[in-house]
């Protein structure tokens, strides 16, 4: 390989690492202000929790997710915009329309939880 050659491909290497660099520089840049971004709101979001306590909301609605992880699973596919109902299970929901059967499986009382209250009266 003649010098000249050696000398150019070198140089090329070095404009790709500067490129890369600088890139690499910017997603930091980006990654900081989301992070920052991100607590900021969780700041705001337990102040207006906060808020609403002190307004007599109960907050049974924001305390932790009470699904089962199999309904948690299924709450995932539905937020991806397919159906997890009986009738129309896997098929997808046009614009992401609700749908109350999916709604019905997903957040609807449990049936034999309710069956069980009636033999324990």
């Amino acid at each position: 390989m003649a010098e000249k050659d050696l000398y150019d491909e070198f140089e090329t290497i070095t404009d790709q690492l500067n490129d890369i660099s600088k890139k690499v520089s910017l997603l930091k840049e980006e990654l900081s202000k989301t992070l920052e971004e991100k607590e900021e709101l969780k700041i705001e979001n337990k102040n207006l929790r906060k808020h609403l306590e002190k307004m007599g909301y109960e907050d049974k609605d924001f305390k932790g997710n009470k699904l089962s992880y199999s309904r948690l699973n299924l709450e995932s596919l539905y937020r991806k915009g397919f159906h997890v109902c009986q009738q129309f299970y896997g098929t997808h929901r046009k614009d992401k329309e609700e749908c109350i059967f999916c709604t019905n499986v997903l957040y609807g009382s449990n049936k034999k939880s309710k069956k069980k209250a009636i033999k324990n009266r």
